[in-house]
């Protein structure tokens, strides 16, 4: 069902934005003066390309993994103050109906925190399974002992280059724009690490997780003059399903923040 959703909205923006590069030529026929007759030709964009920024310059947001957006509790066991910030370019493709609606697209940097509860820690095993083990047991492990007396968390680490593609309408309410937009965004991870923090030093748990490194986002988004409401969810795996034990199969990231653009 997934794939399809996915496969039928990119058939339906390439369709959109194919039917907006589409030009007219309009030729108006002047008289001059000295009797003289002179055609002048334009050629124009079906649409023009003004739109509100729906992207943020800049954004925080919060995150969570999970294996149903609406399920009780994510088999990932994240602390709340997991969080992810980054920055969006956008551009617009092209504006209709009295620019009051749109497409654009954008492309974007981000840096993700997914911090655990439980005092786990995210580790391979020799088959580069993805697995969670005690960090009591992880730190015994390797020799440092218990450190059940000292401050400590572990968290996974990545970073992100997103091109989102999004559908907008927009208008002003009391001389504040205000634009609402929906769409896709294709995502590369990079820099997956898990880390853990204790005894007074953060330790790389490992640099080989076996994570999807594509993956393909819904995202949608409020904005309201200068700042940004958004909200995102994965519609592909982060972690690849053939080689995770079952406590981490079929995880989506989700993420909710705020952000706000420069004029």
């Amino acid at each position: 069902m997934k794939k399809t959703t996915f496969l039928a909205a990119i058939m339906l923006f390439a369709t959109i934005g194919a039917f907006a590069q589409v030009a007219e030529t309009v030729r108006i026929t002047k008289e001059m003066d000295n009797g003289r007759r002179e055609t002048v030709t334009f050629v124009e964009r079906l649409f023009s390309s003004k739109l509100q920024q729906t992207l943020p310059d800049w954004y925080y947001g919060f995150l969570n993994m999970t294996s149903d957006p609406f399920g009780p509790e994510a088999h990932v066991p994240l602390r709340s103050s997991s969080f992810e910030w980054g920055t969006y370019n956008q551009h617009a493709l092209f504006t209709a109906c009295n620019d009051h609606f749109g497409m654009s697209w954008g492309l974007g940097l981000s840096n993700s925190y997914n911090y655990f509860s439980h005092d786990v820690v995210l580790r391979v095993d020799d088959e580069r399974k993805a697995y969670f083990q005690s960090l009591n047991a992880y730190s015994s492990e390797e020799g440092n002992g218990p450190v059940n007396n000292y401050a400590h968390r572990s968290f996974l680490r990545y970073w992100s280059l997103r091109l989102p593609l999004l559908l907008q309408v927009q208008c002003d309410i009391n001389n504040t724009p205000v634009a609402l937009a929906a769409g896709v965004e294709a995502e590369w991870r990079f820099g997956v690490r898990s880390f853990a923090r204790y005894g007074g030093s953060k330790h790389t748990i490992t640099k080989n997780l076996d994570y999807n490194p594509v993956g393909v986002n819904a995202l949608f988004s409020l904005a309201i003059d200068n700042f940004v409401l958004f909200a995102r969810y994965g519609l592909t795996d982060f972690f690849s399903v053939k080689d995770s034990r079952d406590e981490i199969n079929n995880m989506y990231q989700m993420s909710i923040g705020l952000g706000f653009n420069i004029d």
